[in-house]
């Protein structure tokens, strides 16, 4: 079982058990495809799991779809499927990953857990005039690129959370030169220097 005092006041031990599946799933596969980095693995708990696991405060029964944009190996998309209904949420999670051999890894992963993610092994530009509540990102790319990415596919949505590392002002300062962007921010609890965007607006100038 993974040691996690936030997880352990937060979630049923159900959930700590599913947690602790996905760990073990993703640091055996993680021998084999570049998933997270190695040097991370022993940290993982906190720096990856209980990092992702924070978006869900910013949740609520109005976020109906929650797509996870270039997840990589299910973060935060696969932590917050798996914690949801210890909120009472019932949001349908939809992960979008090019790399084939990440998206054949998260469809394992769906699986092995018995989760009922939607997988998209594409990429998000592809994906023209989807509709879901909300955009979640994570170490995926710089804000101003993300957004027009977003912006090219013409996705509709009423809500992106992003989380963004110690160069977060910087990123904020270049896109807000290409879109008036409507946020609040908020510190991170597991890294003093990060920040959560939650977005509820944004147009291109």
């Amino acid at each position: 079982m993974i040691r996690s005092s936030y997880f352990e006041k937060s979630v049923s031990r159900e959930t700590l058990l599913k947690l602790t599946r996905y760990h073990e799933f993703l640091t055996e596969n993680n021998k084999k495809i570049s998933l997270i980095s190695k040097k991370t693995e022993e940290i993982a708990v906190k720096r990856h799991y209980e990092d992702c696991a924070q978006i869900i405060k910013y949740l609520d029964n109005s976020d109906k779809t929650i797509l996870d944009i270039g997840t990589g190996a299910g973060l935060p998309g696969i932590i917050l499927e798996i914690i949801k209904n210890d909120y009472d949420m019932t949001f349908s999670t939809h992960l979008v990953e090019k790399s084939p051999k990440k998206g054949k890894f998260l469809k394992k992963a769906n699986s092995f857990l018995d989760l009922d993610l939607k997988i998209h092994n594409c990429d998000v530009g592809s994906m023209k005039k989807k509709n879901f509540t909300t955009l979640v990102s994570r170490a995926f790319k710089p804000m101003r690129t993300f957004l027009e990415i977003i912006s090219k596919a013409q996705l509709m949505f009423t809500k992106i959370i992003m989380m963004k590392g110690e160069n977060f002002m910087d990123e904020f300062i270049e896109a807000k030169k290409y879109f008036e962007i409507k946020c609040d921010i908020h510190d991170s609890i597991t890294n003093p220097g990060s920040k959560l965007f939650v977005i509820k607006g944004v147009t291109k100038l």
